[in-house]
């Protein structure tokens, strides 16, 4: 596997998840977020949950359906 390929999951989601974490630590720590209200925990499940949907997306299409023979036959 070439690294064109491989890098540009690293940067968006290794540095997406940098900054996302950033900002979630500021929303908690600033008393903006709330671990104790559900609807808090809820939007930070919805968005870690989010962030694995899309890496999952992004990796299936980057390392296993590009290797698909013709017709969609394994």
């Amino acid at each position: 596997m070439e690294m064109a390929r491989i890098l540009p999951i690293f940067v968006q989601f290794g540095i997406g998840a940098l900054l996302c974490a950033v900002g979630i630590w500021a929303g908690l720590r600033g008393g903006y977020l709330d671990w104790k209200h559900p609807e808090d925990k809820r939007l930070l499940v919805i968005i870690a949950a989010g962030y694995l949907g899309l890496l999952v997306l992004s990796c299936a299409f980057t390392f296993w359906l590009p290797f698909l023979p013709e017709g969609g036959q394994p």
